[in-house]
């Protein structure tokens, strides 16, 4: 899997706007994180499939997310039931331990609210750039700095994905053993593809910190001059119908769970 999580397309979501994206993602996480209701979770889950699939996501990467999450789902359904025990209708009972239908009810929905969370973020990051992800970040406020910050952190980490990649190999190449050891043992034959990164990442950032310097990096602008950007981006029709459509879904959502608190 590449480091990089985008996957180039011309699908609607690739379209629009980061800053509607981040309010899509923004909204699916806030209903995940408040309701737990196994129709909204559920819900939720669906519409985020849907969204990709209508997207052209691959299913390839749509089925690395449930991977990298099955064992942390795994986990919460399975621990769930033990520290909950809750619930009057019991299923089976062995000393301490109690299970109900209802804890394990609720250990479903918690198992799922984990792809429901994660498929959330996915949504923004499987579809845009790293680039218009920035540029939208700043142009909700971000400082310069740091989202030119963020940006070269997240151009780097495949490069030094690669270079760890090529240290392994030269290393194996030269007899030096990295399975069938204990834990410890295998920490320390890492210390010299440790050491052999860092040299080469610390070379690579005093490269990267000159070449920002020769372009005037850290100078003020005065005199009326304007930062551009070379990634530049606006809110069209459709935009701003999508980011209606997010905000009135999601008040509805809200209001009829209240309702049906209060009635």
């Amino acid at each position: 899997m590449d480091a990089d999580l985008y996957v180039s397309g011309d699908g609607w979501l690739h379209r629009a706007d980061p800053r509607v994206k981040f309010a899509l993602s923004l909204s699916l996480l806030v209903l995940c994180l408040v309701w737990r209701t196994p129709a909204i979770i559920l819900a939720a889950l669906i519409a985020e499939h849907a969204m990709l699939v209508s997207d052209r996501v691959p299913w390839e990467r749509i089925a690395w997310v449930w991977k990298a999450l099955a064992a942390i789902m795994v986990l919460i359904v399975v621990l769930w039931p033990i520290f909950d025990p809750s619930g009057t209708h019991e299923i089976w009972r062995w000393g301490w331990l109690r299970i109900t239908r209802e804890n394990l009810v609720m250990a479903a929905v918690m198992g799922l609210r984990i792809p429901a969370l994660g498929f959330a973020c996915f949504l923004t990051l499987f579809t845009t750039s790293q680039a218009k992800l920035i540029r939208g970040l700043t142009r909700l406020g971000m400082p310069y700095r740091a989202g030119l910050t963020l940006a070269t952190s997240l151009r780097y980490i495949p490069v030094f994905f690669r270079i760890f990649q090529s240290v392994v190999d030269a290393q194996r190449a030269r007899g030096l053993d990295l399975e069938g050891r204990s834990f410890l043992a295998r920490a320390r034959a890492y210390l010299p593809v440790i050491v052999a990164v860092l040299i080469r990442a610390f070379r690579m950032s005093q490269s990267v910190g000159w070449a920002m310097a020769s372009r005037g990096l850290g100078m003020r602008l005065s005199g009326g001059v304007r930062r551009t950007s070379r990634v530049e981006i606006r809110m069209r029709g459709a935009d701003w119908a999508m980011l209606a459509a997010i905000v009135l879904a999601t008040a509805a959502l809200i209001a009829v769970t209240a309702l049906g608190m209060l009635g």
